[in-house]
């Protein structure tokens, strides 16, 4: 007699483990260079009643240099938070390279963080369940916002009546000190020029050529328009020099590799012990032999990232 053995799988009609995505969300109303976020979501938004669910969201923002982000670079990964439950935005934000000097960046990463706030309802958000994530430049970005809570000079006029707090801020291999990254950056600027006398005419032409572009991007984020660089506005956007005493901040789960060569690796030691001793709640790990996302990136770290969102959302 012939056997045909069907195996059978439960339904499941809550789509739980699920994602799905919503492309191209605008959120910003501009009549240039306006922004879009992509979202993912949890596939099961409603409840075995049919009642809408909620969900704690997270706001990513990828590394550019401060350049326009690539917004599609971790969905891969991104992907595993809203299997898990959570709704996730990875946003963009407005490119120094396209004359929009900092702290244009942070602007539109808190407008971002109020648009979710707005459209909660409509996404699926628990409002008052709102954290940030990023990386290098996004993680200067996440821990700006994380630092600047609903402080007026950085509202602009999107949605503005929301406010812009976050419950959590993940930092992965982020400039934390900006002040001391402009300084190398001149102090490599005259080390160039003094190295120029020793090169035969091509290599100077090839030189001069790298250090006027360097030149120009450092001015194009925090240059002045009398051309030279903003040196107020470059400590304003270091996250260790916006640590105001005994101000109370959102927890700070802070990553780095130790042998990140474009990120110094210290910046973030020194942050984390910044934090610490202010009284404030931050956990530092560090990814023995991380390069800059080179070699940082693995299902442990990832693992690591979750409890600590899971924990703090």
């Amino acid at each position: 007699m012939t056997d045909y053995p069907i195996r059978h799988i439960d339904s499941n009609p809550t789509q739980a483990g699920l994602a799905s995505m919503l492309a191209n969300v605008t959120f910003t109303d501009r009549e240039t260079d306006n922004l879009q976020m992509q979202i993912l979501q949890p596939w099961g938004l409603v409840d075995e009643k049919g009642k809408d669910r909620l969900y704690p969201a997270v706001v990513f923002v990828q590394g550019s240099g401060w350049t326009f982000p690539h917004v599609y670079f971790q969905i891969p990964q991104l992907s595993q938070l809203a299997r898990q439950g959570y709704v996730v935005a990875t946003v963009t934000h407005r490119s120094m390279e396209n004359g929009h000097r900092a702290p244009a960046y942070l602007l539109d990463v808190k407008a971002a963080i109020r648009f979710l706030r707005a459209q909660a309802d409509t996404l699926h958000i628990d409002p008052e369940r709102i954290g940030i994530w990023g990386t290098s430049s996004g993680a200067n970005a996440a821990l700006l916002a994380g630092l600047t809570i609903d402080d007026p000079k950085y509202r602009i006029d999107e949605w503005n009546k929301e406010s812009d707090s976050v419950s959590y801020v993940v930092d992965c291999f982020g400039p934390a000190d900006t002040v001391e990254m402009v300084d190398n950056f001149l102090k490599s600027l005259e080390k160039g020029k003094a190295a120029l006398e020793q090169l035969s005419a091509r290599e100077q032409e090839i030189q001069t050529k790298a250090l006027a572009s360097l030149k120009k991007d450092m001015h194009n984020f925090v240059g002045s328009d009398g051309g030279k660089l903003d040196l107020d506005l470059v400590r304003e956007l270091s996250p260790i020099h916006q640590i105001k005493k005994d101000e109370d901040y959102p927890p700070v789960l802070i990553l780095h590799g130790d042998q990140d060569e474009l990120v110094d690796y210290k910046q973030s030691v020194e942050l984390y012990k910044a934090l610490v001793d202010n009284g404030n709640t931050a956990e530092m790990i560090t990814v023995d032999g991380g390069q800059h996302e080179d070699g940082f990136w693995s299902q442990e770290v990832l693992d690591a990232i979750w409890d600590f969102i899971g924990r703090w959302s």
